[in-house]
């Protein structure tokens, strides 16, 4: 049985080890789509959650690289 992480989670202090387990995910659903396309919905599903998490990250860290400019400046 296969789960997708919620995206809304990708905020908690953990995120690194929830893109871990979505890249797991990805990598063994893949392998069941080569040999069932049924199991393509759950492997789009984990690849846009793999991308909200990669997404959210690259935006916290533009926003610590501005805050601390701030702090700098102030």
């Amino acid at each position: 049985m296969f789960f997708v992480i919620r995206s809304a989670r990708c905020y908690s202090s953990g995120m690194r080890n929830e893109i871990e387990i979505l890249k797991a995910a990805y990598s063994k659903v893949a392998s069941l789509v080569i040999e069932d396309p049924a199991y393509l919905p759950i492997f789009e599903r984990i690849e846009w959650e793999i991308a909200m998490c990669q997404n959210r990250d690259d935006i916290i860290q533009r926003a610590k690289a501005v805050a601390s400019r701030y702090r700098a400046t102030a």
